[in-house]
Parts: C-alpha cells; sequence; structure tokens
C-alpha cells in the first residue's frame, strides 16, 4: 500500500489534466445527444404541420420552425451545445404553432383538388373555353357563385375570410365585434327579436317596448320603470305608485276614489276637499312625466244648462288655483267647464246626477283624444203635480210658476 502511495505522488501533474481533457468529449457529448434526439421528435411535428398544409395556415410560424431547425443541426454538427440549446427551444415553439394553426381539415384543401387536364382551347381545364373565360389560366372554383366568369373566387362575399373557412361564404359578416370570425352576419346578436339596426342594446336582450334594451326597476317594486308611472317610489302593479287615500294614477287620468266637494251653486272649494287635492299635488311633484293635466267641471241637469256651464268653469278654475297655490306650475295645467252636456249617468236618478256632478284630472297627452265616457242622456219626462219643488242640483232649480208667499233666503252649503 505504501508502495502504490509513493507511485501515484511521483506521477506528474501533467499527466491527470491530458487525461481530463482526453475525457471532455464524453462528457459534452451527453447534452448534444440529447438536443438530438429532441430535434427528430421536432421535425415529426414539423412535417405533420406542413402536411397539414400549415404553409397556408401559419406560413410565418413553418418557416420559422424549418428554418431555426437548420441552425440547430449546423449548431451541433460544429459543437456550439449552447447556441444549439436555444435554437432547438425556437424550433419546438414554432412546430408547435404551425401545428396547432393548421387542422388538417381545414388547410389541406389544395391537396384534395383533382387533377385537371387542359384541353384544347380551355388551358386552365375549367370547362370554360379561353375566349369567354376571364381567367383562362386560372380554373374555375364550380362553387355556385359566378362559376360563369371562369376566375375562382376564393372569398364570394368579399368580408375578407376565405370561404373554406366562412360559414356564410355568400353572405358577408356584419363585423360589428360580435362574433366576427365566422363569417356569418348577425342581424340580432342577442337574439330578443329586434334587430341591431334598431336595437339600443344589441348584445343584451330586452323588449322591443324598450328599444331591446332590458327593463330596469329603479324602486324595485316589480314594476319595470317604463310602465312605472312613480319610478323612485315603490308602489303597487299596475301604475307602480304608492297606494293613495283618495287619487288613483292611470295612464289616461288620475282618478279620484272620493269628488271635490263644493259650496252650492258655488265654486268655493269645501276644507274637507283639501287633504284630496293635496294627494293630487303630490302625484304631479312625483310625475314630472306628467307634462299637461286638464281640469274639468262637470254638472247634472239641474237647472239653466248656461248658468251650469258657467259653474262648471268656475269650479275647474278653482282647483286649478289650488294647485297652483300648492306649486304646480300653471303650465302644467289647464281648466274647463262642460256644465251638464256630458253626464256618464242616468240624470234621472239621485245617483246618477251625484255622478254627473264631478271633477276630473285628465292627463294630455300630445296627439292623443281624451275620452270622457259621456253618454248620450235620454229625455226626461217630468211628473208630478204643478208647481211641484225640484231636486236640489249643482245650480238653481229648473224655471216654473212661482209659489205665492214669502220668498226664503238661501243659504250656501
Amino acid at each position: 500500500m505504501a508502495a502504490f502511495s509513493r507511485f501515484r505522488s511521483s506521477v506528474p501533474a501533467t499527466v491527470s489534466g491530458v487525461a481530463f481533457l482526453l475525457m471532455m468529449p464524453v462528457l459534452v457529448g451527453c447534452p448534444g445527444s440529447q438536443l438530438k434526439r429532441q430535434l427528430v421528435g421536432i421535425k415529426q411535428t414539423i412535417d405533420q404541420a406542413r402536411n397539414n398544409g400549415a404553409y397556408l395556415c401559419a406560413p410565418v410560424e413553418l418557416a420559422m420552425a424549418e428554418s431555426h431547425y437548420d441552425f440547430s443541426q449546423a449548431d451541433l454538427y460544429y459543437g456550439d451545445y449552447f447556441s444549439a440549446k436555444e435554437q432547438v427551444e425556437i424550433t419546438d415553439k414554432n412546430a408547435k404553432l404551425a401545428f396547432e394553426k393548421s387542422p388538417a381539415n381545414l388547410c389541406k384543401y389544395q391537396e384534395d383538388k383533382p387533377v385537371i387536364i387542359p384541353k384544347v382551347g380551355d388551358r386552365d381545364g375549367d370547362g370554360i373555353k379561353d375566349d369567354l373565360d376571364k381567367c383562362p389560366d386560372e380554373p374555375e372554383d364550380k362553387d355556385g357563385f359566378e362559376d360563369a366568369d371562369g376566375c375562382p373566387d376564393i372569398d364570394n362575399d368579399k368580408d375578407g375570410l376565405l370561404d373554406f373557412k366562412d360559414k356564410c361564404p355568400n353572405d358577408p359578416e356584419d363585423k360589428d365585434g360580435f362574433e366576427d370570425s365566422d363569417g356569418c352576419p348577425d342581424p340580432d346578436n342577442d337574439k330578443d327579436g329586434v334587430l341591431d339596426a334598431d336595437d339600443k342594446c344589441p348584445n343584451v336582450p330586452g323588449p322591443k317596448e324598450n328599444q331591446g334594451c332590458p327593463d330596469t326597476d329603479r324602486d324595485k317594486d316589480g314594476v319595470v320603470d317604463r310602465l312605472d308611472k312613480c319610478p323612485d317610489e315603490p308602489g303597487v302593479a299596475p301604475h307602480g305608485c304608492p297606494e293613495k287615500k283618495f287619487v288613483i294614477i292611470t295612464k289616461q287620468k288620475i282618478e279620484l276614489k272620493r269628488q271635490v266637494h263644493f259650496a252650492t251653486n258655488k265654486s268655493k272649494i269645501l276644507p274637507d276637499s283639501f287633504e284630496l287635492l293635496d294627494e293630487v299635488v303630490e302625484v304631479l311633484q312625483k310625475n314630472t312625466q306628467i307634462k299637461k293635466m286638464r281640469i274639468e267641471g262637470h254638472t247634472d241637469n239641474k237647472g239653466k244648462p248656461a248658468k251650469n256651464v258657467i259653474l262648471s268653469k268656475n269650479r275647474a278654475k278653482a282647483v286649478y288655483d289650488y294647485l297652483t297655490s300648492k306649486g304646480i306650475d300653471a303650465g302644467r295645467l289647464e281648466s274647463e267647464g262642460f256644465g251638464q252636456t256630458c253626464p256618464i249617468a242616468d240624470n234621472s236618478t239621485d245617483d246618477g246626477r251625484e255622478k254627473n256632478r264631478r271633477t276630473e284630472f285628465f292627463i294630455v297627452n300630445e296627439g292623443e283624444t281624451i275620452n270622457r265616457g259621456c253618454i248620450e242622456e235620454a229625455p226626461v219626462v217630468k211628473k208630478g203635480k204643478k208647481g211641484k219643488k225640484a231636486d236640489d242640483g249643482d245650480a238653481a232649480p229648473a224655471e216654473g210658476k212661482k209659489k205665492k208667499g214669502k220668498k226664503k233666503k238661501k243659504s250656501d252649503e
């Protein structure tokens, strides 16, 4: 053992160095072999991509893969393994991209074309004589689109998508940012029945009544804003306004649950009607979409017709004045009286006359006619003894012979 140690120590250091240099090719050859094996698999991917038609669908990626494959081979040949590794990575990346972008069913269309044998007078062999063929050296593609001119049409609808990729080759894509890659026009993107040209929200479905946009409900009361008379105040269907004590708002009018009370034969509003009219004020203040409202006065048929017209006009004007005094813009209001000319019930009964003595609030919409619900009144047949006292009405009793005696003094209710 001691002798071996002495022999080892006697070997010059230069001998050990030479041995290390002799082993270098073996040590370095390992990564070179690994890169060569990796290139074999990458070459198969490149060849498959080319066979699939990558020269049409991914020409840049295919060219990069093939050129850097050659660079890798050269670096390995000259022993530049570090450069070879970098080239192999570039080759692998582009080979995979070329393969992914080139599915055989889409890109290999030229490979499947039949071989055309030219005929005399038809150089491109498409069946159209050269003197009639606008493209005598390019065969017509015979796809049912302008096949008589002899020229191939690779993009029939001129939408920028080649026909072999275009699902609608004869209908151009509308290029509106919605599914533009399929080549088909989408006249109604959101399928809501409103064409995009008229749809304010073409990519979000909504009803036609809201111009194709989804309905909103700001007050969350279940009545959509376009139908809600009080869109910022929760209410009940169908108008969307809170229940009021005296009034109901509809599309045509503000309906009263109780009539406005006036002093007998006068236009003075009685205090018990102030709360009712204050609700009308509140409705107008919260519903600014009501641009114009007409206040109408009506009477029964008791008294002289001319006096009844005047009385009804004055009473409508009194309500007009009350609303403006509470801050309602006079430009939103108008008043009119119709006397006994528009009954809605039978004036021959007490109940009918009570219904005819009324104040109404109609919402005026431009171009729309107000439907008052007037009925044709039947002629009244007077019964009883001559000179019998008439029923109380809106105006003075009907004319007749006055009884002799002391005249009673009238008093307002």
